[in-house]
């Protein structure tokens, strides 16, 4: 809504000619930041690192030119990762292990604002911008667990889950390569922060949404 609400209204200020749009398509990678005590826990829990959190990320995104140098976004993508594990230190009583899965989801939906200091119909288009992004997040754990709160740490099938929205800063850096006058490939790196504090089955833990992503990608310009 924000930045739709700016496109629209910045938009009114420049001429119809200095205006042009484009979509574009992209895939690649996240490594989230998981600078937390939920992470920091996990870590020592489990048998993961936060390496481990490292998965796809990929999405879309509509922009508008207001200027041969300045254009605004819309940008709409989305990361996933499971991750199975298995206690440290602790298992059955047969010596088998005692399994789980984490899994943490991330959908950050972005405004943006994008300087290109060469313009934008150059061959190669460098650019650097920022915005604001709204990251709505997912953390589940799923398996086997142990109750430490119960003599002789019986092992359980159970299941938790928080979600939340967190809004926080992101900047974003990149290139086009013009393949002809419609259609060039990117290469784009955006990082996002925020922090939020957790509901449900995790309260009142925090969970870092922050992390960088880089993709390649194709953008159709109309």
């Amino acid at each position: 809504i924000l930045g739709a609400l700016l496109n629209v209204g910045l938009i009114g200020l420049f001429p119809g000619e200095a205006r042009a749009s484009g979509i574009e398509l992209r895939i690649g990678g996240m490594i989230p930041r998981a600078d937390s005590i939920l992470f920091a826990d996990s870590v020592t829990l489990y048998t993961v690192q936060k390496d481990d959190f490292i998965g796809w990320f990929g999405g879309g995104e509509f922009t508008t030119n207001v200027h041969p140098n300045v254009e605004l976004g819309i940008a709409v993508e989305g990361y996933a990762r499971s991750i199975p594990t298995v206690y440290r230190d602790f298992v059955r009583p047969s010596g088998d292990e005692i399994a789980q899965t984490l899994r943490l989801e991330l959908l950050p939906v972005s405004a943006i604002m994008r300087f290109m200091p060469a313009g934008r119909y150059r061959k190669v288009t460098p650019y650097v911008g920022g915005g604001i992004s709204a990251i709505f997040w997912k953390y589940e754990e799923y398996g086997d667990f142990i109750d430490f709160d119960r003599k002789g740490l019986p092992v359980t099938f159970d299941s938790f889950e928080s979600t939340g929205t967190e809004f926080g800063p992101m900047a974003n850096a990149g290139l086009r390569y013009r393949l002809n006058e419609n259609l060039q490939i990117t290469a784009d790196y955006r990082y996002f922060w925020g922090k939020d504090r957790m509901d449900g089955d995790f309260a009142p833990n925090e969970i870092d949404v922050s992390g960088g992503a880089f993709t390649l990608g194709f953008r159709l310009a109309f």
